[in-house]
């Protein structure tokens, strides 16, 4: 794991050692904030591809991406707050159009990594409601709305 100074960061960790305790680590996990738009955003990418992640060849030959991303809610096109979406990857690594995990935005990560689980194997993901603790969760989300308060004033 990477030790990064980004509001969400030890969400995205958390999620990362949940998929490496299920056996299916990541090539790539990423936090960092999406700021070639017109409003900046927190932004998570984890890549599973069939070398690093296990997951079959077959369904994913080129891997899939799961991401998460808190909005600040000043872009009209999304609410305030955090999100789930995966999309498979192409051949050269761009990848496909996303499409929403049915989990909450705060998912506790090994319920994440069930919901990827089914996804990776059936083709589509389980839906899962249970949130990631309060205590982990509150001091993440307080890091995130001060990030958040410094960049709507920018």
């Amino acid at each position: 794991m990477t030790v990064r100074s980004l509001p969400h960061a030890p969400y995205i960790d958390a999620v990362e050692a949940a998929l490496i305790e299920a056996s299916m680590t990541p090539e790539q996990a990423d936090a960092f904030v999406e700021d070639s738009y017109d409003v900046a955003y927190l932004r998570g990418v984890i890549t599973l591809t069939p070398e690093t992640s296990d997951i079959p060849a077959d369904r994913y030959p080129h891997g899939l991406i799961a991401v998460w991303d808190w909005h600040t809610g000043t872009d009209e096109d999304y609410d305030r707050g955090p999100v789930w979406q995966w999309a498979r990857l192409n051949e050269d690594g761009s990848n496909r159009e996303l499409e929403a995990l049915p989990v909450p935005g705060w998912v506790a990560p090994p319920m994440l990594v069930a919901a990827v689980a089914t996804l990776i194997h059936t083709g589509a993901a389980t839906p899962m409601k249970t949130e990631w603790h309060d205590h982990l969760r509150a001091p993440v989300e307080a890091a995130i709305e001060a990030w958040a308060a410094t960049a709507e004033e920018a």
